[in-house]
This record gives C-alpha cells, structure tokens and sequence, in this order.
C-alpha cells in the first residue's frame, strides 16, 4: 500500500471513532421537569419535539396552565425560554440544561426573583 492510502485510511479511522463516541441524542417525548421557585416547588410535565436542532416545548403545570415555545439543542446541551403570568406580572423563565441518558439538569434564570436548578425525567 502506498502511503496516501494509509494516511486515508487512518483519516477515515478517526473519523468513524468520533462518530461513534457522539451518539446521536433525540430529546422527543414528555419530560417531568422540577424546580424550586420562591413560591415553592414547581412540576411540568414538559413535552419535547426535536427536530435537528429545533425544539418545540410545551410545558404543562399541575394547575392545567400550557406554556408553548421554541428552543434549541446541540450536541447534549439544550435551552429555551417561556414567559410566566402571575400576579406581580410576566416573568420570563429560561432554562438552560445538559442530557445524559434519560435525565436532564441545568439552571432556570427566573427574572428579578434569580437562578435556580432545575432537573428533569424522561416519562414517556
């Protein structure tokens, strides 16, 4: 074998390990999503629809209450943002996180009323 052959093949090589190395991570389904707020505890049973790097999110409280928006995902790590009418007015809520697996974990920027950790299951 000539050695542009060998230096093709050992490129090639390399490109199928890192392939391998960087499962392809789909985050479509429902996810129960859990954060501490000021008010206490919140639960959304969050839904997820990823396609590429689009996500569309709908996020659903205990109470009934549907928050629709759009995010984005590339390699493991995920953000999105929805906005919140309560009695002190809009707050908007983003949420910035990582997958691993069937669970996920990040911060939740609450406006003025500051950060919190938030982490989520997959349900469904």
């Amino acid at each position: 074998m000539n050695r542009k052959a060998i230096i093709l093949i050992a490129i090639f090589g390399l490109f199928l390990v890192g392939q391998a190395q960087s499962p392809k991570i789909d985050v479509t389904g429902v996810w129960a999503l859990v954060f501490e707020t000021p008010m206490g505890e919140r639960t959304y049973m969050t839904s997820f629809v990823q396609e590429k790097e689009t996500l569309q999110v709908v996020m659903k409280s205990s109470q009934g209450t549907e928050l629709k928006t759009v995010g984005k995902i590339k390699g493991n790590e995920l953000e999105w943002t929805v906005v919140v009418s309560g009695p002190m007015g809009e707050i908007s809520l983003t949420f910035k996180g990582k997958v691993e697996g069937e669970t996920m974990a990040g911060t939740v920027q609450m406006g003025e009323a500051g950060e919190a950790e938030f982490k989520a299951k997959k349900v469904k």
